[in-house]
């Protein structure tokens, strides 16, 4: 009951942004408990008249009278579904934009913890396991508790000893919704986390599919799938076995209470304590508390599903981004693009630093290149300049400015960023590539294909711009998505570009030809170029060597082949492996 209580405090607030149509839908239930309160009264007035001179006019008036109540009834039962159903759909959309708009503000630090699957479970099958506690949840319980208020009462005018009869089973339903309505919410709580995992499985499944057939890793997946299956399977008959308990008992407690006031009322009637008009409605009566028993322990499993699923939701709409857009945030209009790391110590993980001590000082509008080997920290010190990870204050400003300080959304609008992996969206290849600016005009896109080599692959292409990628982008190869993405960060037009291996899946001469038509862009902005390979950065105007996540060398291409560091062993070694390309 508590959890209970907890999930109902939480969603307060969006109940009460529909608030008149919860009041409405309670009104509606009470009219609608008003009328079926009164059809057993007319039945027990009619049943009472039989016994006297009647006539089939005043029979029929109490037969046309039962019909228009029950018409009555059912009217505001349907009006009060559908207001308060209605409420749970648009509070259903609410948290659903919630749910997203969470998601899109959290720092990629938070994805590290949960996987795709997961996420996309508490999004659907949590959400509507929460969608059904302030729809049917709250109608119901309702609509129960009124059916009490109104009912009992009756009940107790035609023969209180029998209703204390009729609600002898009461004791044993509050201990059988306390002790199963717990076992409940645990087992659907572990049906829903692995109900995350099984969708993690599959989706990695769909999204690898071709890495697992390159390895014939084919009946290797599909027995883990089957074992996650099974799990699952285990866990809902788990749940079912309580369920099938639940109600059950309910009915059998019900049935009970039933026999008893047909037993002990039966002989009220012979001994003409009640007349069996009254005897008729009391038994009506109990029917009508029948529907609201087994509701009860319907709407307490809707409950405690519902306490389960908000439970997994809270964890990502009570996140709070590590990064926060900070109140009073400076905007400037634009950057200069001076860059400066001030003895920078980072790590994802705490005491586990992948820079150590990084003191860098990039000029505006200058062309640096950074260059190491796998896994020197380069890829992380560039993420760093959009602001993607938390840093402490002062160890990194643009443009002499602290970034703790800067707008988050500004900062990134001026920022063209092309990622070491790609990712392009199920959408055409013209609103991929203008994804920075969907307002740009076809020339525009157009310009920036040509500047990334792609244009004239695009024409080929049956609906050219208007052409649609499936999922990242599968119809492209790895070289046509890279291009792409050079183009979706070039047209932004930004102040600071950074290239993170943007050409490792393109030959020399396609990646030549790129940066010969981006050489009349870098004026005028601050270029980052990350690269493994030598010919890639030795026009920058300095470059940078990472080694072990600290910087081990810097200058321009000479100065750095005259000091025979790594740098220059690099550059020798790949000149040696050009040589053997050409002798081959």
């Amino acid at each position: 009951m508590k959890t209970i209580l907890e999930s109902l405090k939480y969603l307060w607030p969006h109940v009460t942004r529909y608030k008149w149509k919860y009041i409405s839908g309670a009104i509606f239930i009470v009219l609608t408990n008003a009328f079926r309160i009164a059809n057993p009264k007319v039945v027990q007035h009619a049943i009472d008249y039989l016994n006297e001179a009647f006539s089939l006019g005043k029979l029929g008036l109490y037969g046309g009278l039962i019909v228009l109540v029950a018409i009555c009834e059912g009217l505001f039962s349907f009006l009060m579904r559908k207001s308060m159903i209605v409420a749970s759909r648009e509070i259903e959309n609410d948290i659903r934009n919630d749910f997203f708009g969470k998601l899109a503000a959290l720092t990629p630090a938070f994805y590290h913890t949960l996987p795709t699957g997961d996420i996309m479970s508490r999004a659907t099958n949590d959400l509507n396991a929460v969608r059904s506690i302030l729809g049917p949840g709250i109608a119901y319980s309702t609509n129960t508790i009124l059916a009490f208020l109104f009912v009992i009462p009756m009940m107790f005018s035609i023969s209180p000893r029998l209703t204390l009869f009729a609600l002898l089973p009461f004791p044993i339903i509050a201990l059988l919704v306390h002790y199963l309505g717990q076992a409940i919410y645990r087992r659907f709580e572990r049906i829903q986390a692995q109900l995350a995992t099984l969708s993690t499985r599959a989706q990695e499944n769909i999204s690898g599919t071709t890495i697992i057939k390159w390895f014939a890793r084919e009946k290797h997946e599909i027995e883990q799938f089957r074992k996650e299956n099974e799990e699952y399977m285990r866990r809902n008959i788990s749940y079912a076995k309580i369920d099938a308990a639940f109600h059950p008992s309910l009915v059998l407690t019900i049935g009970v209470s039933i026999a008893l006031v047909i037993l002990i009322g039966g002989r009220l009637v012979i001994q003409s304590t009640i007349s069996l008009g009254e005897f008729t409605a009391f038994i009506l009566y109990t029917g009508i508390l029948v529907w609201p028993f087994i509701a009860l322990g319907w709407v307490i499993g809707l409950f405690q599903q519902g306490a389960a699923s908000l439970k997994r939701m809270q964890l990502v709409l009570e996140a709070q981004p590590d990064i926060p857009e900070k109140p009073g945030a400076l905007k400037p209009g634009r950057f200069r693009g001076e860059i400066e790391f001030d003895n920078l110590t980072f790590g994802y993980s705490p005491g586990q630093p992948v820079l150590h001590n990084i003191q860098l000082h990039i000029p505006p509008q200058s062309t640096v290149g950074i260059i190491g080997p796998t896994g020197s920290g380069k890829s992380t010190l560039v993420k760093l300049i959009p602001y993607l990870h938390k840093l402490p204050e002062g160890a990194l400003r643009i443009d002499g400015r602290d970034i703790n300080d800067l707008s988050l959304q500004q900062l990134r609008r001026r920022i063209g960023f092309v990622p070491q992996e790609t990712f392009l969206f199920s959408a055409t290849i013209r609103e991929n590539i203008a994804y920075g600016r969907p307002e740009a005009s076809p020339e525009e896109i157009e310009w920036a294909a040509k500047m990334a080599d792609l244009h004239e692959q695009i024409s080929e292409f049956p609906d050219r711009y208007d052409s649609l990628l499936g999922e990242k982008g599968i119809n492209l190869s790895g070289g046509q998505k890279q291009r792409v993405a050079i183009a979706r960060a070039i047209l932004r037009q930004p102040d600071i570009l950074i290239l993170d291996d943007a050409f490792s899946a393109l030959d020399t001469r396609t990646e030549d030809r790129i940066l010969k038509n981006l050489q009349e862009f870098f004026p005028g902005r601050t270029v980052i170029l990350v690269s493994h390979r030598v010919s890639t950065l030795q026009n920058s105007d300095f470059i940078v060597v990472l080694e072990q996540g600290r910087i081990s060398e810097q200058g321009a291409h000479e100065e750095l082949i005259a000091r025979r560091g790594l740098y220059a062993w690099i550059h020798e070694k790949q000149l040696l492996e050009e040589e053997l390309e050409r002798v081959e």
